[in-house]
């Protein structure tokens, strides 16, 4: 059902999604204060998978070492927080989301997309992954010779503006309007 511009029901479909990322093993985390800085940003995510699309607004603080992501529909309902503190992750989803749900895949696509490349290289390649910017503002993940994940920015401040990333490995695509709060 498409109300708005969201997909409500069949965001369950868009967290199993991101449960499969998890399975096969996602990029490591890095420490939220690895960030380098506090931030606050609010956010429009638009999504694709095969013929699902989805679009959700999302708050994202890096504060005091501490990384939160809350996400919400159309209306303003949280459908998910995510907490991370360097350590663990905490996730509460709201009771309509009947999905398992993988929060560590959908950190690992913000810290890939947000995070800078001098703090993502080395836990990334201590763990088989092998991250590399190879133009202006194009990012790109690859296990082995493997290319997994690639990540495009409107501007040098991936905190403004537009990213998109692109998952190979799983066929799924997102679109992602930041602006500072």
């Amino acid at each position: 059902m498409k109300i708005a511009g969201s997909l409500l029901v069949p965001f369950s479909g868009w967290v199993a999604l991101l449960a499969l990322g998890g399975c096969a093993g996602s990029p490591p985390l890095v420490a939220p204060a690895s960030l380098g800085s506090e931030r606050a940003v609010t956010q429009v995510v638009r999504g694709a998978f095969g013929a699902r699309e989805l679009t959700f607004n999302c708050v994202m603080t890096v504060r005091q070492g501490v990384m939160t992501l809350v996400g919400m529909n159309s209306f303003g309902v949280r459908l998910f927080t995510i907490r991370y503190d360097g350590k663990a992750v905490q996730s509460e989803t709201a009771p309509a989301m009947h999905t398992p749900f993988m929060p560590e895949r959908l950190l690992a696509d913000v810290q890939l997309v947000f995070w800078p490349l001098a703090s993502l290289e080395k836990p990334m390649l201590a763990a088989g992954w092998q991250l590399s910017e190879s133009a202006p503002n194009i990012r790109r993940l690859r296990r082995g010779e493997q290319l997994i994940a690639e990540a495009h920015y409107s501007s040098e401040d991936p905190w403004m503006g537009q990213s998109w990333l692109v998952n190979f490995e799983y066929g799924y695509s997102l679109q992602i309007d930041s602006q500072a709060m």
